[in-house]
């Protein structure tokens, strides 16, 4: 388990000036991948974070290979 502060996730996941304060995040930490409190700390499991984006990047990318079957397209 590879854990990240949450103040470095927010860092990393958020464009300059459209990041959610600390307060929000901690708020929200169980609605993000990954999102656990250890003794009264905010982290973000890394592992658990890679893995719901690349689920989400393949699932993405299988809606384009579809889109491009005529096909499938009239499905979607």
């Amino acid at each position: 388990m590879r854990l990240m502060k949450l103040s470095e996730y927010r860092r990393l996941v958020y464009a300059k000036g459209s990041a959610p304060s600390l307060v929000t995040l901690r708020h929200r930490i169980h609605d993000i991948p990954g999102g656990t409190v250890l003794h009264g700390h905010y982290y973000v499991d890394m592992d658990k974070l890679e893995r719901v984006t690349d689920l989400r990047a393949e699932a993405l990318a299988r809606e384009r290979e579809m889109a491009k079957d005529p096909a499938l397209a009239e499905i979607l």
